[in-house]
């Protein structure tokens, strides 16, 4: 084995980057070569050269929760901020700059504690937000590309910071480019003129390349103008040769999708080849299917050994910034994770985050204030994880946040209504209870559900017994030989079939999370068999209609044979959660009102928005509640823009937080009460109606008058609006 630290080796500190990358060029073997190709790089034991994942998310703080898809352990607590549309909300580059170095500072402690650990995380994205239904809405930074060329820059230069003359994590933009619908993204074109291309799409990248020296980036799905972003030359004409980055890696997956699902190429082989002679580095998929795809490559001539040996160069580049190859340095210890200076760098970026949409001048309320007031929504003690966040040591709710402010006044605690339905549901003579094996029966002791109503034909219920939500459970992994990297799984979601996820309905966890919203259920009304009678169809996410099976388990199945009949259900509301929350509000002499979305049901990752209609539920709920007590200041929880008009015009205090924050309900508590003053600011247009919104296909910013810089019409919000 070559020894650390030897002269002239890759260790040799005294070397220029370009003579330590010779020099492993020089002493790897073919084999060892196409080993390097996957962004789980291996390493090569005989040249001490260790393992190193070019991969490991970190949007609004360190994604570590290894327990994902049959992972690897228990999760690491880590920090966890304000979604990016939140941070980007404060327009404070050092706040958000400091948030990236407490990112960049966990993901190097969780890599020196776990070999696997990430430290060239895939963040921040930086696409542009062009379309407000875009399901990943809050991960990005606004529809401005020189604000989010600025904002997105001070996160990077966060997560880049020096640690010991060598960074102490990469950072890699997301997604190059076009890349602002879910719904069919691993197939559809986006059409891009040369103006939009270069005066909106590309800033981003650009600023953030050449400002904020990002190591890497990552490719998108979709086409652009026809090409597959994994072929994208501007990878390596544009982005490397001109604006100076890096390394670029694939979306999770691409490889594979490129030949099986948009049938861009025969085979991944050909797949392999031009990504590779397009720019792109390193592919996220598994290692051994683009060992086998570059070796195939390599044997029918569509790529050259020089090709790999640039590409490893390119990759290895970044690890020799971080220090891979540096003399041995202390590890850092978990228990410096969560520290005291993140919590504080939280709170004020949290704080800053806050945009204030509508104040009659009712606020601050004042601490006596709190003696009368009645906090009501279904949000108001809820704190929801994200997809891409991690598992932060607190989760401190709007109902905390005020309880505390209470407590510290000397006052009880602040009354809470949810505002949901409780129900049953009756099927025949029987109602659905859970099993003592958590699958859900037929029974003659019925169950009482939650109902939770988050529009657009989307319902979870929670089971009032257990705290559980009901799902259907998968009938087999949907995901085969999946590794536990969130991008390398992601990508091949879009091949799976809901065919394939058909099974029993059973008790899932306390919070809705799942890749496929299992958690989520569908209500539709049948014909009346008789006048008052109203019957429902129960179905699962993918519209699989519920059945009872042969044990009497209830199950979703596609019922291709005949024999089971879809069960009808009737809903029996136990306690009206709207009437509950009407009396709970006149007796108040101000409510609190907190409405929002949950960032696992109503968008994410594959999942766009049809409208940006607000909740018709919620909206009910408001509406009831206006018409007993005047006083409503809402809180709205929301990393989306909804056409709010009413509530614009009704409600006396509108005060809006993203999610994600683990400091999220104390932050808005605090600015209730006047401890902090909320001076965000809106990043992206609030569009008062669908009819202002071109399809969301539709990619010419320009010519279809979107964003603050082209829309015409008249705006619920406009870009960078916010009260103080």
């Amino acid at each position: 084995m070559t020894q650390k630290n030897g002269q002239g080796t890759i260790w040799d500190a005294s070397l220029s980057e370009e003579e330590r990358l010779d020099w492993l060029i020089k002493e790897l073997t073919l084999d060892e070569k196409l080993n390097m190709l996957s962004s789980g790089s291996k390493g090569v034991e005989r040249l001490g050269i260790p393992d190193c994942w070019l991969g490991g998310e970190a949007a609004h703080g360190v994604e570590a929760r290894n327990d994902q898809f049959g992972g690897r352990g228990t999760p690491t607590i880590t920090t966890s901020f304000p979604q990016p549309i939140g941070m980007s909300a404060s327009w404070d580059q050092e706040a958000i700059r400091a948030a990236g170095e407490v990112v960049g500072r966990e993901a190097r402690i969780i890599h020196d504690n776990y070999p696997w650990g990430g430290i060239s995380r895939w963040a921040p994205t930086v696409d542009l937000l062009r379309d407000p239904r875009w399901g990943r809405n809050e991960e990005a930074y606004g529809e401005d590309p020189v604000q989010v060329g600025t904002m997105a820059a001070a996160y990077v230069k966060g997560i880049q910071a020096k640690d010991g003359g060598h960074l102490q994590c990469a950072s890699t933009l997301k997604h190059f480019y076009a890349n602002n619908t879910e719904i069919g993204r691993g197939w559809k074109n986006a059409s891009i003129s040369p103006r939009n291309k270069f005066e909106l799409y590309l800033e981003p990248f650009r600023r953030c390349i050449e400002d904020g020296k990002v190591e890497g980036v990552m490719t998108a799905y979709n086409r652009i103008n026809g090409v597959l972003g994994l072929f994208n030359e501007d990878v390596k004409y544009l982005l490397k040769n001109e604006f100076g980055l890096s390394h670029a890696v694939s979306d999770g997956g691409a490889m594979e999708l490129a030949a099986s699902f948009s049938h861009a190429t025969a085979m991944n082989s050909e797949t392999v080849a031009k990504s590779i002679k397009a720019g792109v580095d390193a592919l996220s998929g598994r290692p051994d299917s683009v060992y086998d795809a570059a070796a195939e490559a390599l044997e029918l001539g569509l790529l050259t050994e020089a090709d790999v040996d640039e590409a490893i160069k390119n990759s290895y580049r970044t690890r020799i910034r971080l220090g891979i190859f540096d003399e041995a340095q202390d590890k850092k210890d978990l228990s410096e994770l969560c520290n005291e200076e993140a919590r504080t760098i939280c709170k004020n970026l949290t704080d800053k985050s806050l945009v204030l949409l509508k104040n009659d001048g009712t606020l601050p309320l004042k601490e006596e204030t709190l003696k009368g007031v009645a906090l009501i929504g279904p949000v108001g003690d809820k704190w929801y994880q994200d997809w891409y966040g991690g598992l932060s040591p607190e989760h401190v709710t709007l109902l905390d946040g005020l309880n505390q402010n209470a407590k510290d006044a000397g006052l009880g605690s602040i009354p809470f209504v949810d505002g949901c339905d409780r129900v049953r549901l009756k099927c025949g003579e029987q109602y659905l209870a859970e099993d003592a094996d958590g699958t859900y029966h037929l029974s003659d002791e019925p169950d009482v559900f939650v109902l939770e109503d988050w529009g657009e034909e989307s319902y979870t219920l929670r089971n009032e017994k257990t705290g559980k939500y009901m799902l259907t459970n998968l009938a087999e992994d949907p995901i085969e030989g999946a590794t536990g990297d969130d991008e390398d799984v992601a990508g091949k979601r879009d091949i799976v079939t809901p065919a394939r996820l058909t099974g029993k309905v059973c008790a899932g966890k306390d919070q809705i999370f799942s890749w496929f919203d299992l958690e989520v259920f569908r209500m539709n009304k049948l014909p009346r068999a008789k006048e008052g009678e109203e019957k429902l169809l129960l179905k699962d996410r993918f519209g699989n209609p519920l059945f009872a099976d042969g044990e009497g388990k209830i199950v979703t199945a596609v019922n291709s044979h005949g024999v089971l009949t879809p069960l009808h259900f009737t809903l029996e509301t136990v306690i009206n959660g709207i009437e509950e929350a009407v009396a709970a509000a006149s007796k108040a002499g101000t409510v609190i009102l907190a409405l929002g979305h949950h960032p696992m049901v109503n968008a994410k990752e594959e999942v766009d928005r049809a409208t940006i209609a607000f909740n018709p539920y919620q909206q009910k709920l408001f509406d009831e509640i206006i018409k007993v007590n005047g006083n409503v200041c809402v809180a709205l929880m929301s990393d989306y823009p909804f056409a709010i008009c009413e509530i614009q015009e009704k409600a006396r205090v509108i005060l809006m937080s993203s999610t994600g924050s683990q400091c999220m309900g104390q932050s808005l508590a605090d600015a209730l009460l006047g401890k902090v003053s909320p001076a965000g600011r809106l990043t992206q247009t609030w569009y008062a109606s669908d009819v202002d919104l071109p399809d969301i296909d539709d990619y010419d910013i320009i010519g279809k008058g979107r964003t603050y810089q082209y829309f015409s019409g008249k705006t619920l919000y406009p870009f960078g609006f916010g009260k103080t």
